[in-house]
């Protein structure tokens, strides 16, 4: 039996107690009581239920902080600002992201650090902030639970216009197409003789498109020569055609100056012409009549006198 003094006992026990709770708890986070810590906010637009202080919070799984904060803010909306500290060796940068995991079979919410890849610049403290702001992300279960709700309304959509769809209007419709698709086969397979000698006829049919086409083949290598002599009959007279047009166009230019005065001095006397042979169509139209009327003029012409006959 301890014959000492009791309460000696008493607080050398407590004190090792604490001692040891202290080596533990600094064992389990990982790190010793003078590690500089970095504070960093993250602002929720949602629900933060089962996160609570002191929290755990890790990077990639590592154990680096803990929630020391959590408060309600109405200046942009409602929403939720928890501050973390967390160790100050910890990459956080402007590609770094927050998120909400639950941890275990008992729901205890815990804060995951996590950083796009690639180089990123040094996270800035924005304005009104007293510390920098870690953006936050929904990832993996979290952003499934939630996007549930949505989820569920277009399920809920979905299900409704299969309910539309397998109404008794349509189910009678398909019902209908049911029957004329047997009614279909049916008769297809009663002209299963006709659909068995189609392939025979196609074939024939091809066979002879086969010996159109060479018989066309022989005729165009028959007729290429008469052809090819025909094309340079044409181009032949094509030449001579434009032959005769230089040589018209060389005479033209040549008669230039006597075409000029022909049509000066010609046509001028045209309308004179006109005149006399209008003149002598009517004269001899006057003589036309006369000798109708005395054919004997053309005999003798009349005296100037009359003839006289003895008693």
């Amino acid at each position: 039996m301890f014959k000492g003094d009791r309460n000696f006992a008493v607080g050398l026990f407590v004190s090792v107690a604490i001692f040891v709770l202290v080596a533990f708890v600094l064992w389990l986070t990982g790190r010793s009581g003078n590690e500089d810590l970095t504070r960093y906010s993250l602002l929720f637009h949602r629900d933060v239920s089962g996160l609570a202080m002191g929290a755990p919070v890790k990077y990639m799984g590592v154990d680096i902080g803990s929630v020391v904060s959590m408060q309600l803010e109405r200046n942009q909306g409602m929403r939720v600002r928890v501050d973390i500290d967390v160790l100050s060796s910890t990459p956080v940068d402007q590609g770094t992201y927050a998120s909400i995991a639950l941890q275990g079979i008992t729901g205890v919410a815990v804060i995951n650090l996590a950083s796009e890849p690639g180089r990123h610049g040094p996270l800035e403290t924005p304005p009104n902030q007293d510390y920098p702001v870690i953006p936050v992300k929904d990832v993996g279960l979290s952003a499934l639970l939630l996007s549930a709700p949505e989820i569920m309304n277009k399920l809920d959509s979905v299900l409704a216009k299969a309910g539309a769809m397998l109404g008794e209007d349509n189910q009678h419709a398909i019902n209908s197409s049911l029957e004329n698709v047997r009614e279909i086969t049916g008769a297809l397979a009663g002209d299963r003789e006709s659909l068995a000698a189609l392939p025979r006829d196609l074939n024939g049919t091809l066979t002879e498109i086969q010996a159109t086409a060479a018989d066309l083949r022989t005729m165009l290598a028959q007729t290429q020569p008469n052809l090819q002599a025909t094309l340079v009959n044409l181009n032949q007279s094509s030449e001579n055609l434009a032959a005769l047009t230089d040589s018209i166009n060389a005479m033209l230019k040549r008669h230039d100056a006597d075409i000029d005065q022909f049509m000066q001095d010609g046509l001028g006397q045209a309308p004179e012409l006109v005149r006399d042979a209008r003149q002598s169509l009517r004269e001899l139209d006057k003589l036309v009549a006369d000798l109708r009327r005395d054919p004997s003029q053309l005999i003798s012409a009349p005296g100037s006198e009359g003839v006289k006959i003895d008693p």
